[in-house]
């Protein structure tokens, strides 16, 4: 289970904004699995002009806290150009028992800058310098959420596509395509497929995060 956790809070970057908003938005949700809550994940949203900036808030909680101790943050701020959203900044925070995992990166049409701590010792097998409109995963999600079919994604160690399909019930699905792995030489991916339901909210009222052996499920509150 803790190889599986951890693998999708990787990707547990989550929501969906409109543009004609110019203000702020909070939403908290509880995240289970199994029918077990296990952590609580906030999320913040401040758009003023052509300028926004996010921040997600992550940590373990339930019973099962004293076995699966995490905490995490990510901070995306830029600007939007042609209804577009395009990462400048992006900072990762990422702890557990074991390890704690920092990742910084900047772009502008291109990423010009990607550090991490500890420091990688493998060799990039992709060219960084050559991702041309990539964004940073939380910059993904809205730019898919506010009407792409497409995002191009780097989150420090993968690059990936996101591709938007619509579910029978209205639901948004997103698959996960062209997945590489900056710095290991294969290319195994146990996340399968991201749903969104949405009603008459700006947020998701839900979301579930499909893996190959088990699913996430968050549920605003």
């Amino acid at each position: 289970m803790r190889l599986c956790l951890n693998k999708f809070l990787v990707f547990f970057v989550i929501f969906v904004v409109n543009t004609s908003y110019a203000n702020n938005f909070r939403a908290e949700y509880k995240v289970s699995t199994t029918g077990v809550k296990i952590g609580n994940f906030s999320w913040s949203l401040n758009i003023n002009d052509n300028v926004y900036q996010t921040e997600i808030n992550l940590k373990n909680s339930g019973i099962f806290s004293p076995l699966y101790k995490f905490e995490g943050s990510y901070l995306s701020a830029g600007v939007i150009e042609n209804n577009i959203f395009k990462t400048k900044n992006y900072k990762q925070f990422w702890k557990t028992k074991k390890k704690t995992k920092i990742v910084n990166m900047l772009f502008d049409d291109y990423l010009i800058e990607l550090k991490q701590e500890p420091i990688e010792e493998e060799k990039a097998r992709v060219n960084l310098e050559g991702l041309y409109l990539y964004f940073d995963p939380i910059t993904s999600f809205i730019n898919i959420l506010n009407g792409e079919k497409e995002a191009k994604t780097i989150d420090g160690r993968r690059i990936y596509r996101f591709k938007k399909n619509e579910g029978e019930d209205g639901n948004i699905i997103l698959k996960i395509e062209d997945y590489v792995n900056i710095w290991a030489d294969h290319k195994r991916n146990d996340l399968k497929k991201i749903e969104f339901f949405i009603g008459d909210d700006l947020l998701p009222y839900e979301i579930l995060i499909h893996f190959k052996e088990r699913v996430f499920k968050l549920e605003k509150i």
